[in-house]
């Protein structure tokens, strides 16, 4: 019944509510006072919202909130591109967060990691691993092999092109040496210095016995096959061919590597989607008001019957859409999801499985169970002969998803040239290729930017590869192919 675990997120939730609690209450008296009619409301771990009230009384469902606000927003993005699969690649300074959303519905697991405690609090399934722009390059006397990684520069002193008193060289420096980040970054607000990431970087080169360029790539490359790992974690070794997904790339310094990571994943298009660096906040304004209850049942197939379980999903409905309707959502814009945790009895893990009410009442427990078995097979490649075990069940009410609509972009005619802004030079495919920096901001729908390339914008910079070529969509997402 995992006892531990929920005595130790009873007792996380005991612990950090008073400081929640404190900073919550603060923040909303600070927006009313400031005229703020509306009812605040904060990001869950699983990708719904809570009212600020709620939240003090339950704060270790915002524990992964930050994350969650990426796929969020990556998922509104995918809809309106008509993309139902993709895997998420959220890169900032110090890690990179991923994540996969099927058939428009980001997985989601029933515990937290925090450190080394595990909390059962429902949140989307989201993997991190420490590969981020600030990520520091190093080659250990012992082994002479080149680290990315994880120890992190941060933001101070962070990377050395950054010219606040970093002195070990991080991936952005890569980046910078390669030609892949321009000097100017922030609109032209904050300049970069080449020279210094150029001399730290030549301290790997010398360490290697290799050339300036080639310890860059080594560098980036690094850095790229740990996002890979972290996105076979997510989806081959959770039975999903990653040539099925598009890859979505976003956080400041995500699209700066979608293109390469994409190459590795065979996930296409790689998409840098409008506004990539704060694509997080997007998320919290795009998603919908949520709460869940949970029950154990812990029962044979055998021990149990449809009526039964449907008695308790209506039940754990009602008081779930009550919170709703109490936190001010209309009762008329509140639907249900019900979900159950099925195993096999004597096994330790349940797998959770949707189910339509409906087809409950009509059909019984028999879909359920054999969805199971086809859903085990693809996870774990067999099946067991042992009965059935119902052992949670849950009842899920949604809000309204905002009806907000991206701006459409006035259509080009293909050519790109409007937005370029002149000649770059990159390092690419083993030497210097002649190549092209745009303003995001000219670029028109339909547009077809050949790589190399480098697409600039106030918060992020996309790098299209050799070989590849992006085209900008009707919103202003850049979709990049092979060529």
């Amino acid at each position: 019944m995992q006892e531990y675990e929920r005595t130790l997120t009873t007792v996380a939730n005991a612990a950090v509510r008073p400081v929640v609690g404190r900073y919550v209450r603060n923040l909303r008296e600070q927006l009313r006072g400031r005229g703020m009619a509306g009812r605040l409301a904060l990001l869950r771990s699983d990708g719904g919202l809570m009212t600020s009230e709620k939240s003090e009384e339950h704060p270790v469902s915002l524990l992964m909130s930050g994350p969650a606000g990426g796929v969020t927003g990556a998922l509104w993005v995918a809809k309106n591109a008509g993309l139902g699969n993709i895997l998420t690649l959220d890169v900032g300074g110090t890690s990179t967060d991923v994540a996969l959303i099927e058939n428009g519905e980001p997985r989601r697991t029933r515990t937290t990691e925090v450190g080394h405690l595990s909390v059962r609090a429902s949140s989307l399934d989201v993997k991190t691993v420490g590969a981020g722009g600030g990520s520091i390059a190093y080659v250990p006397e012992l082994t002479k092999a080149l680290r990315v990684g994880p120890q992190s520069a941060g933001a101070v002193p962070g990377p050395v092109a950054y010219g606040k008193g970093g002195t070990q060289p991080t991936v952005t420096d890569a980046n910078v040496v390669l030609g892949y980040l321009p000097e100017a970054l922030l609109g032209g607000t904050f300049k970069l210095d080449r020279a210094g990431a150029t001399a730290a970087v030549q301290t790997i080169a010398d360490a290697l016995g290799i050339g300036l360029y080639e310890a860059a790539r080594g560098i980036i490359d690094i850095a790229n096959e740990n996002m890979f790992g972290a996105l076979r974690m997510i989806s081959v070794q959770q039975g999903y061919d990653p040539r099925d997904f598009a890859l979505m790339g976003f956080g400041g310094a995500g699209p700066l590597h979608v293109n390469a990571v994409a190459r590795l994943m065979g996930s296409y298009p790689a998409v840098s989607p409008v506004s990539p660096g704060v694509l997080c906040a997007l998320g919290d304004v795009t998603t919908r008001m949520r709460t869940e209850a949970a029950r154990s049942l812990s029962k044979r197939l055998s021990q149990t019957s449809a009526e039964e379980v449907i008695g308790l999903l209506d039940e754990m409905a009602a008081q779930t859409r009550g919170e709703l309707v109490e936190g001010g959502v209309p009762e008329a814009e509140v639907s249900a999801v019900f979900e159950i945790d099925v195993r096999y009895h004597g096994q330790a893990f349940e797998v959770p499985m949707v189910i339509d009410l409906e087809t409950l009442r009509s059909e019984g427990l028999g879909p359920l169970t054999e969805r199971f078995d086809e859903e085990h097979r693809r996870l774990f490649t067999f099946n067991m002969d042992t009965e059935h075990e119902l052992v949670n069940l849950r009842a899920v009410a949604l809000g309204r998803a905002p009806a907000l609509a991206p701006a459409p972009l006035e259509q080009g005619d293909g050519n790109p040239a409007a937005a370029k802004l002149r000649d770059h030079e990159i390092w690419m495919d083993g030497g210097i290729q002649q190549g092209a920096i745009y303003d995001r901001s000219k670029l028109r729908a339909g547009d077809v930017i050949p790589g190399p390339a480098i697409v600039i914008e106030m918060d992020s910079t996309t790098l299209i590869e050799t070989h590849h070529a992006g085209t900008v969509d009707a919103v202003g997402n850049i979709l990049i192919m092979p060529a």
